[in-house]
């Protein structure tokens, strides 16, 4: 790695773990600079703004979350299992990612929120359109499922981002101190879940978008 691109992955590092504790509205560039012991030129030299180091995270988490999707799928025997390994590893609401929608979720239920969620959401569908739309195909010509038309990958993406967006704003408007009932987040789970089986034509209870096994330490870690 070159040295100007270490000295960026360094600014990334600093700037999330600052918007991760502070929230990325509470965060300057300023606290950046203070933690790292650079100059504004230093940061100016590799971001224009603030808001262009939040694109950047959002893209890093994107191509993590395709690696892993990619290791995923080395042990995925099944044409949708292999689905289902994207869909998991393209869910934000899942373990190890905890700490990012924690960052994400301040004011997700207003606009300025919604767009800091809607950068994320396009950085993981351009990573992972052309990942799902192969493996669709795979599925479809070994007869597994049957999408009713083409481009339905863009659609089961568009409706899995909703599905946790959902979920993050009824996280985010709970009151504070409060948790918001389980039972109550697994029923919209459960709703997306059958949608993607619509949309894939795929036999019921096969489509998995996450892990129900998981909900509770996730739900935990963001709402701490």
């Amino acid at each position: 790695m070159r040295k100007g691109e270490e000295k960026r992955q360094v600014l990334l590092n600093a700037a999330e773990k600052l918007f991760c504790e502070r929230g990325y509205e509470a965060a300057s560039v300023q606290d950046i600079l203070d933690a790292e012991h650079i100059s504004k030129g230093g940061f100016y030299h590799h971001f224009a703004s603030k808001e262009e180091v939040l694109k950047a995270l959002c893209d890093r988490r994107a191509v993590r979350a395709a690696e892993d999707a990619q290791n995923a799928l080395k042990a995925a025997d099944t044409p949708v299992a292999r689905i289902n390994a994207l869909l998991y590893a393209f869910m934000p609401l899942r373990r190890g990612e905890a700490d990012f929608v924690r960052l994400l979720l301040p004011g997700i239920d207003k606009p300025e929120g919604r767009a800091i969620a809607m950068t994320y959401q396009d950085a993981l569908k351009e990573t992972f359109l052309p990942l799902l739309e192969a493996e669709v195909a795979a599925a479809a010509a070994a007869g597994v499922v049957y999408p009713p038309a083409k481009g339905m990958e863009a659609v089961i993406l568009h409706t899995v981002n909703h599905c946790w967006m959902e979920i993050a704003a009824a996280l985010a408007s709970a009151p504070q101190g409060s948790r918001v009932e389980t039972t109550s987040l697994l029923h919209l789970l459960e709703k997306y879940r059958r949608a993607v089986e619509v949309l894939l034509d795929a036999p019921y209870g096969s489509v998995e978008i996450l892990r129900v096994e998981e909900w509770d330490e996730v739900l935990g870690a963001i709402q701490r």
